[in-house]
């Protein structure tokens, strides 16, 4: 398949972390993608797409609780 984003490269399945944001919050998910060779655009499957949703449930309802891996900072 070839990227519909950059029109360049090809796709192909690898593995990345996909960004999650809840409010100010961003969470690093690693999950399995077809990723562009050439621009790194992601596309998620079906079942990626319902994992990553039940991810970003269970942490509004406080189920899990990852650990911090860095901080945010604003300059204003």
């Amino acid at each position: 398949m070839q990227c519909v984003i950059c029109k360049r490269g090809r796709v192909a399945p690898g593995k990345t972390q996909a960004e999650l944001k809840v409010g100010s919050d961003h969470l690093l998910v690693p999950v399995d993608a077809e990723i562009c060779a050439e621009c790194g655009e992601a596309y998620y499957s079906t079942d990626t797409m319902r994992y990553l949703e039940r991810v970003r449930e269970d942490f509004v309802q406080k189920t899990i609780a990852p650990p911090s891996i860095g901080r945010v900072y604003q300059v204003s």
